[in-house]
């Protein structure tokens, strides 16, 4: 960023450096259409298109193509397509190439100068420029658009690849085999022990087996050697005029004069081992479909049913899918962990980390959240700050986060908290505070009034004449002395 600031200072590469997605794309488009004009056109014959029919088809395509221009709905490549027809029609497709190449080889340095420019590539030093692997990459492209302009045409298929270093998705797919690069290499190794080992049995025990045909150059007998070799039932050889040089070994004769089209393939051990990784593990069933069919009633036909299914279950089944299974693997991984990435910086605060559902009903939406109250580019432009003011002018706060960001702690962060929701829930405790504490006041109201009418009650009653009666006034009772007392119930 303090770079950024500089660059706005030079007009001319921050021009550039803004554009330089713009300049990627020309590049990329441009090779494409040259790629699009060697596979038509390679090797190139002159006066292909001199029609004047095709003419009056091209300029029709110009013109269709600036009326495209002006309705927004398609982009300047159809014009570009109908102007480069034109240019192959009028000049050739060889000068047409030249200039396709040329403007193509000028855009990548506009791109790089960008480049540089929005990196600040050159002030880092040239350790940091050696050890920037894209800064590289480009520098590669510049040179292959070399190659292709001055050296062969052909040099410009490179440059399709680029495609790669554009679009993630293909990066994963080579990011899948280069990420666990040493256990595809080990399991290889395994791969290409067992080979040898196969190899050795084939040599010592089924050289014969090991017959090819093959498909020979038509009028190449001789191999340029000045002889041949005759080929006969028990395999001899005869009739080959040296000329002072060793001939073709496998290069034979049968009995009729025609050229044989079948040879040994395992005479040497080092033969063996070409023919069996050759072979073997580029067929599905092993190196069994390419040896000789043997018979029944041969002694070793166990031994090569046995050699064979060995070979197809060991090198064919389990150690070259194991091989296939490290790369599936790990682009699943690297797809998941894609996935898993675009998941957490949608549903989740880059600041806080609190989740969308967090923010569900509240006064503050999640999108509101993080562009307003945790926005990251703030709390960046807040380090940068801290990281380039003078330490004598700091803040209280600018202080404590200088000092945290020196220790590498991130405790400055609001971790799973939020204004908006503390606010929230603070207005709610109070809210039920309120209503508990009104509820408080209505029960002492109605106790007070129960108080008040209880007592009300209690006056009443003792205003009122006892009703219980006197020994004196029940019928049959004198004075004190009773002979008959009453029961207790009825006294009371």
């Amino acid at each position: 960023m303090e770079w950024q600031r500089k660059l706005r200072s030079m007009p001319l590469i921050y021009w550039f450096s803004r554009r330089m997605t713009l300049w990627g794309s020309i590049s990329f488009n441009l090779a494409v259409f040259i790629n699009i004009i060697i596979a038509f056109f390679y090797p190139y014959v002159e006066g292909v298109l001199d029609s004047p029919l095709i003419s009056l088809l091209f300029w029709i395509l110009i013109c269709f193509s600036i009326a495209a221009l002006f309705t927004k709905r398609y982009s300047i490549r159809p014009l570009i397509v109908a102007l480069i027809l034109r240019s192959i029609y009028y000049l050739g497709i060889g000068p047409t190439l030249n200039i396709l190449g040329a403007l193509n080889l000028t855009n990548k340095i506009v791109f790089v100068v960008s480049f540089v420019g929005n990196r600040g590539t050159f002030i880092r030093g040239y350790k940091a420029m050696v050890m920037d692997m894209e800064f590289l990459y480009h520098v590669g492209y510049i040179l292959t658009s070399v190659l292709g302009l001055f050296a062969h045409e052909l040099f410009y298929s490179i440059l399709l690849f680029d495609l790669i270093y554009r679009e993630e998705t293909l990066f994963n797919v080579i990011k899948s085999v280069t990420r666990n690069g040493r256990s595809i290499l080990l399991t290889a190794l395994l791969a290409l022990i067992l080979v040898y080992l196969f190899s050795i049995v084939g040599f010592l025990f089924l050289k014969d087996d090991f017959i090819l045909e093959v498909d020979r150059l038509p009028n190449n007998h001789s191999t340029g050697l000045g002889g041949v070799m005759t080929f006969h039932c028990g395999r001899t050889v005869e009739g080959w005029q040296d000329q002072g040089r060793p001939g073709p070994e496998h290069t034979l004769l049968a009995e009729d004069g025609e050229l044989d089209s079948t040879e040994r393939a395992c005479d040497t051990l080092l033969m063996c081992i070409v023919t069996v990784m050759n072979h073997g593990l580029r067929n599905g069933g092993g190196v069994g479909d390419i040896l000789r069919k043997p018979s029944k009633d041969e002694s070793l036909f166990p031994a090569r049913v046995v050699y064979d299914l060995l070979f197809f279950f060991i090198v064919i089944i389990i150690v070259l899918n194991l091989i296939f299974g490290v790369i599936i693997d790990t682009f699943a991984d690297l797809r998941s962990e894609k996935q898993k990435k675009e998941e957490i910086l949608k549903t989740t605060c880059f600041i806080c980390g609190l989740e969308r559902d967090k923010f569900d009903n509240k006064t503050v939406s999640f999108e509101e959240h993080i562009k307003l109250e945790h926005n990251m580019w703030n709390y960046l432009y807040f380090i940068v700050l801290v990281r380039v003011k003078n330490k004598t002018d700091y803040t209280g706060p600018e202080s404590y986060v200088a000092q945290m960001i020196k220790n590498k702690n991130l405790d400055w962060f609001p971790r799973m908290r939020a204004m908006s929701l503390v606010s929230n829930e603070g207005e709610g405790e109070q809210n039920e505070i309120r209503i508990l504490q009104d509820k408080l006041n209505s029960t002492m109201k109605l106790v007070s009034h129960l108080t008040a009418q209880l007592n009300e009650l209690k006056e009443q009653v003792c205003t009122l004449p006892d009703p219980r009666p006197t020994l004196g006034s029940i019928p049959g009772v004198v004075g004190p002395s009773v002979s008959h007392p009453l029961p207790l119930a009825a006294a009371r």
